[in-house]
């Protein structure tokens, strides 16, 4: 665990429980591996190290961006995350021994003393977090998981443990709506997500039911009833509401220890650029056509840019001579061999902004990045928004699963979309707000823009925008693409050549077309982490082709 993590670890569980666990600094044994589980700590050590194994920082949200084209990360040029990529190995280990582990401990000591709320939680955040593996990995341990004395797991396939976790979903969802408990504790500050509230934690249950059901629609046959758990969970209609989104919030606190969003201290400490943007994220939110040729939002100028991105550049020249530039914005290529792309450019490059880590605002003026004067790094971790949500139903509607309105649910997801934003902007001072007169010309564009397109084009523009609001939480956004195609990702047979025309004269410049290597075969899911699991466990065989389907619901 690096330095980062262990800070924020140990300044939220002392801060936060501090109130309601009494003796928690004199604690001397590792929560972990209770004799004696406190149900509290438990369950804010799990939610703290699942949020990390999903986030940026030392862990897969770095890598993964790569993947589904929102950043250009070095370490993952043309999908190089190999069997001991560190971040991968990271994320497994934080949801598979420490989180997943102690979601048992809570389940297994919460229901004998009737404690259903705690275990209602900690099933459902189970459920989610298997899942989560399952779509990243395929088969993995699941039934044998945490059984003492087996110790070498065999994994499951992936339908069937998606069938499983569906039922543990519907056993969280009963304890959660027991009021006839024989002694019903909830929980309160140690629940990070809703404070306990049962209510809230149901509607998220059936939202991750949801999210299941649409992610295996192609593949309905291995769902034990698909049909008939979707139409009821359609019919009861009780999914997250509007400010219940479920995300991790990190703030802008130092003392006694950094609190801040994990790829703020990574960007915003050293005035090194840790996460380089990919241009062709950029200019489908520029709604720009110079590589991304097939924009489906050509014309369009996302209004959330000055809050995703920050140019240190304000009409002067690079440092260094780059590779990508348009008007101030500056980046490197993914899969890049040109000769400009690994200069240094750090007091250049476009870095990450507001919305994704809590970094600076962009207001046109440029200036150089220098440690952490540059905005707070109070921003979420996000897991499944209510605008997400509302993306999910608006793609649900176009597959013909509801005969709901998919134009006005995508409206719903793009007003939340921006919405959620500035719950982020408002975190900074001084910031202004996306202005309600910008969100409605943005969404009405938009709108103009699904209504001119075909059935396939419908569900492109759902889906991109999805992506766009996903930002920073790759793994949707990586599953989505891998059962429906879209986003469509970077591809240099769909480019004016990389670098054409974007490069204006005030200083060196690559050439008009950026050298790329032979960008290898998409990675279907991710290899096992060879040093925790290959190498110890004979029954874990290490995948050889990853460009193959892995997972039972790619289907395309």
């Amino acid at each position: 665990m690096n330095k980062t993590v262990k800070s924020i670890l140990t300044s939220l569980l002392v801060m936060t429980l501090g109130s309601c666990t009494e003796g928690w600094l004199d604690i001397n044994k590792d929560p972990n591996v209770p004799t004696t589980p406190e149900l509290s700590q438990l369950l804010s050590f799990s939610e703290l190290n699942m949020t990390n194994s999903l986030s940026q920082g030392n862990f897969i949200g770095n890598n993964l961006s790569g993947y589904v084209h929102q950043l250009v990360s070095r370490e993952t040029q043309n999908y190089g995350m190999g069997t001991q990529a560190n971040n991968p190995y990271n994320s497994w280990n934080y949801m598979y021994r420490y989180a997943l582990a102690d979601f048992d401990a809570i389940i297994q000591n919460a229901e004998p003393e009737g404690n259903l709320i705690y275990a209602g939680i900690a099933k459902t955040l189970k459920a989610y977090i298997f899942s989560m593996m399952v779509d990243l990995w395929g088969d993995i341990p699941c039934s044998e998981f945490n059984i003492p004395g087996i110790t070498a797991p065999k994994p499951d396939s992936s339908k069937d443990i998606y069938n499983n976790l569906i039922a543990l979903l519907e056993e969280a969802k009963a304890d959660l709506e027991n009021t006839e408990a024989e002694n019903l504790i909830k929980p309160g500050a140690d629940d990070f997500f809703y404070a306990g509230n049962a209510e809230k934690w149901t509607r998220l249950n059936n939202t991750i039911k949801l999210k299941l059901l649409l992610q295996s629609r192609k593949a309905k046959q291995d769902i034990t009833d698909w049909q008939g758990k979707f139409n009821a969970l359609i019919a009861d209609n009780k999914f997250i509401a509007s400010g219940e989104d479920f995300q991790f919030w990190y703030n802008a606190a130092t003392n006694p220890a950094d609190e801040r969003h994990p790829a703020y201290i990574d960007e915003y400490a050293g005035g090194q650029v840790t996460y380089y943007i990919s241009p062709y994220f950029y200019e489908i939110m520029k709604g720009s056509t110079r590589n991304a040729v097939d924009n489906p939002f050509a014309g369009i100028t996302d209004p959330r840019i000055p809050y995703y991105f920050y140019n240190q550049l304000s009409g002067d020249a690079s440092q260094n001579p780059h590779e990508y530039r348009d008007d101030d914005f500056m980046s490197i290529f993914f899969a890049s061999a040109g000769p400009n792309s690994a200069h240094s450019n750090d007091a250049s490059t476009t870095k990450i902004g507001l919305y994704l880590c809590g970094g600076q605002y962009d207001d046109g003026a440029g200036a150089t990045i220098t440690g952490f004067r540059q905005g707070n790094g109070a921003a979420p971790h996000k897991m499944i928004t209510y605008a997400a949500l509302q993306f999910m139903l608006a793609e649900l509607a176009l597959a013909g699963e509801t005969d709901a309105d998919a134009k006005a649910l995508l409206s719903d997801a793009l007003v939340e979309a921006i919405a959620h934003v500035n719950s982020v902007a408002v975190k900074q001072p001084g910031v202004p707000e996306i202005s309600e007169a910008s969100s409605i010309e943005f969404v009405d564009a938009i709108l103009a823009k699904y209504d001119a397109a075909n059935d396939d084009g419908k569900l492109r523009i759902v889906l991109t925008q999805k992506w766009i609001h996903n930002v920073f939480n790759p793994v949707d956004s990586y599953t989505d693409y891998r059962r429906t195609g879209y986003p469509a990702l970077f591809d240099p047979q769909k480019t004016q050549n990389p670098g054409f025309g974007v490069n204006p004269v005030i200083t060196e410049k690559s050439a008009t077309q950026v050298p790329l290597e032979n960008i290898a075969s998409f990675p279907r899911s991710l290899y096992y982490p060879t040093a925790s699991e290959t190498n110890l466990n004979p029954n874990m065989q290490q995948k050889t082709d990853l460009s193959a389907p892995f997972v039972f619901w790619d289907k395309k």
